[in-house]
């Protein structure tokens, strides 16, 4: 209440500086209080508007963990694309789940970028269905695609990231 009272004052204090100049310049002294009292309120409402000084870091003192990476991603299988949730997850124990939202059955296989080897695959699902499991995953990019005939040749694959 005190701050908006404050305000208020100030912008009083400034209108009737700027719409009564002459009769500031008249009475001197009691102009001259005025225009000091409005540069102090206004000084006071710019101080506040300030962001507060930041402490500086204690070297001492550890910097806070980074925020864990998300461990579970879905992968959406339709004519003829693969498309992630999100490109990147956390290594170690990753939920991956398979949704088919094509009009045809699809599949998926999981390996390491470079390589055919299967760490992980999905069963070949009918539209609408969807099925989840988990992968141990090391740091590293894997390749995800559906192995079909003609399926990975024609775009159903996508490369998943693992920090």
């Amino acid at each position: 209440m005190r701050r908006v009272l404050c305000v208020v004052l100030g912008l009083v204090l400034v209108a009737g500086l700027s719409v009564d100049a002459d009769a500031a310049r008249r009475h001197g002294k009691r102009a001259k209080l005025h225009r000091v009292a409005a540069r102090a309120s206004a000084d006071k409402l710019v101080d506040r508007l300030q962001p507060a000084p930041r402490r500086p870091t204690d070297p001492a003192r550890p910097a806070p963990p980074a925020p864990a990476l998300p461990s579970f991603v879905s992968v959406s299988a339709k004519e003829f694309s693969l498309t992630l949730s999100r490109p990147l997850v956390g290594k170690g124990s990753v939920r991956v789940e398979l949704r088919n939202t094509g009009e045809d059955p699809h599949n998926l296989v999981l390996s390491p970028e470079g390589t055919h080897t299967p760490l992980a695959s999905f069963s070949t699902l009918d539209p609408g269905t969807y099925e989840r499991r988990s992968v141990t995953l090391a740091p590293g990019r894997y390749q995800l695609w559906c192995s079909l005939e003609g399926h990975e040749a024609a775009g159903m694959n996508v490369t998943l990231r693992v920090q």
